[in-house]
């Protein structure tokens, strides 16, 4: 090669390198068109370019934005409102409940009506019916937005086993976990081995969320299916089956689990829900629990739990969930959405509603140390244990199938 031929392919290269594949402009999910309209190209429109492009047009808009979650309703609407007025984008923030803004949604669509909602943070398990009725853009929010770069790939594309190629933003995090009480458990057990054997030998003091009447319970199921059922990983994380498919699968690895579960019986408490989990610990009347992270954290910020209670996750690892933000198909105000969308997975937001709720942020990019308050931190699991030991939920109609045997062959 000429010195001039090497000259170029180094500004070439250099020039891709400086570009990389965040640059690019997207496409539409699932091919075809895009289904939302917009004031921009959107065929166009990159990381690289976001803010420029979309700002200018965003200005002259106000977005609605639908926010299902009542622990983070009134740190959201603090954060939105200041976004607004320094952006110059205005924002309504609304509080409502999940489902039934959802169905509110769907009618409005099928009337022919307008929505009532650009930006909609909704319960994951509803991402998969909007998008269904032609809800949810198909708009890979995931590789746009500058502030998702960084998102978890585990999550960036499937919510609950609904695969929906990137559409769905995965705004909040929360972990199942197992609490102790550091007063009465010097070393906490992080095996299901040995969890079963404090819990024979401190009869009563450990506490489980029923699995059809808390998360924390159906998580430390789909937790154990993993644990102890290794042979069914691949069935488990299969998606787009029938109810049928589920309950065969269901069927063949839950047979280790009722051992367990049996084995453990005489043993342990079985609680009515998330918080009664917490509660239990709060009061002594169990030593190990387990429980969401974020409700625990929750309520030790309210002064509810002893600040001997700390957090770990099983060395198998354990399932955590979340719920997503997704744009509502019929928007006319796209840009307006997409930039808060973006300053809402934002460093600032993602710290602030982990530092006040525990909420976790699915960016693995982003370091929490050193944001927490010192006398909050130990209700928090490290990054460090976190992002080794957390899991992916595994298809939710499995989910399902498996509860209602534990239910059958524990419970009853």
């Amino acid at each position: 090669m000429n010195r001039l031929g090497g000259i170029i392919a180094v500004i070439v290269i250099g020039l891709l390198g400086s570009v990389g594949p965040a640059a690019w402009a997207i496409n539409p999910v699932g091919g075809g068109r895009f289904n939302v309209q917009s004031h921009i190209d959107l065929g166009t429109l990159s990381r690289a370019n976001f803010t420029q492009v979309l700002t200018p047009v965003a200005r002259t808009q106000s977005v609605v934005f639908y926010d299902f979650a009542d622990t983070l309703c009134e740190l959201l609407a603090k954060e939105v409102g200041d976004w607004s007025r320094a952006s110059g984008v205005g924002v309504k923030h609304v509080c409502v409940d999940g489902d039934v803004a959802t169905q509110q949604l769907i009618a409005e669509r099928q009337a022919g009506k307008p929505p009532s909602a650009d930006l909609f943070f909704l319960p994951n398990n509803n991402v998969r019916l909007m998008t269904g009725a032609g809800l949810v853009a198909n708009v890979a929010l995931v590789d746009l937005l500058p502030n998702a770069h960084g998102v978890d790939p585990s999550v960036a594309r499937e919510s609950r086993g609904y695969l929906h190629g990137g559409t769905a933003l995965p705004f909040h995090r929360n972990q199942t976990v197992v609490a102790y009480n550091g007063q009465f458990v010097s070393k906490p057990p992080d095996t299901f081995a040995s969890l079963a054997e404090f819990a024979r030998t401190h009869p009563g003091k450990v506490a489980i969320t029923t699995p059809n009447r808390g998360g924390s319970g159906s998580g430390f199921l789909e937790t154990a299916l993993l644990a102890l059922a290794p042979q069914c990983a691949k069935d488990l994380y299969t998606y787009n089956i029938a109810d049928a498919q589920a309950k065969d699968i269901a069927a063949k690895c839950m047979p280790s689990v009722v051992g367990y579960f049996k084995t453990l019986k005489p043993y342990v408490t079985f609680t009515n829900g998330n918080e009664a989990s917490v509660q239990a610990l709060a009061n002594n009347t169990a030593y190990i629990a387990t429980v969401w992270e974020d409700d625990l954290y929750t309520l030790a910020t309210k002064g509810l739990v002893p600040p001997t209670v700390h957090p770990i996750l099983l060395a198998s690892g354990e399932v955590g969930d979340g719920d997503a933000m997704i744009v509502v198909a019929g928007t006319q105000k796209l840009e307006a959405s997409l930039l808060l969308a973006d300053f809402l997975m934002g460093d600032k937001v993602q710290i602030d509603k982990l530092e006040q709720t525990g909420s976790r942020t699915a960016r693995v990019d982003l370091q929490t140390r050193g944001h927490i308050p010192a006398t909050m931190a130990p209700f928090l699991l490290s990054d460090a244990m976190y992002h080794e030991r957390t899991r992916t939920r595994i298809n939710g109609v499995i989910s399902n199938a498996s509860v209602a045997i534990f239910i059958k062959e524990i419970l009853q």
